[in-house]
């Protein structure tokens, strides 16, 4: 579970991601268990020219300055996303669900000219709803989220090892 972020910690969030500093910001909510960011942090700090979801084939497409202005749309989007759980209480306290992450991704992609085929999880929460509905597609999407967490914990952990090993 999440823990919680009130509006003052959030504004500084969305202050960061104006700032170009998207990373700290995805590194921010990893730490408070928002898998979303640890997904999305794990595209970006794989390779300069990530984009959380967006498909190799689509990247090589893009210059570099069309893929920065594409990572930090769907940052924002992200921001906006949680941003609408200020309308039932004074914090945000639950990640992005599967419908709400394919909602902002299809909005970004459309508004920098890419199909929402680009996205990598267009095909496997297609496969999914056609297989077991609406349900299936949240199930594989909690599935993912869950995966990267795990993934980023034990890259920090060897990173953490590594440096104590120099």
């Amino acid at each position: 579970m999440p823990s919680p972020i009130p509006r003052a910690q959030f504004n500084k969030l969305r202050a960061l991601v104006k700032k170009g500093r998207i990373q700290t910001a995805y590194n921010n909510l990893a730490d408070r268990g928002y898998y979303y960011a640890c997904w999305a942090a794990g595209d970006v700090d794989t390779t300069v020219s990530a984009v959380p979801g967006l498909g190799a084939e689509a990247c090589q497409k893009l210059t570099a300055d069309e893929l920065a202005k594409v990572r930090a749309s769907m940052a924002s989007a992200y921001l906006d996303t949680l941003q609408t759980q200020f309308e039932q209480g004074p914090c945000i306290t639950r990640d992005v669900s599967a419908e709400e992450t394919a909602e902002f991704h299809g909005e970004v992609f459309r508004a920098h000219f890419l199909g929402i085929k680009d996205w990598t999880l267009h095909l496997p929460f297609e496969l999914q709803e056609k297989t077991g509905g609406l349900e299936a597609v949240e199930r594989y999407w909690q599935g993912v989220l869950r995966t990267s967490a795990q993934l980023t914990a034990r890259a920090l952990n060897a990173r953490s090892m590594a440096l104590i090993a120099a």
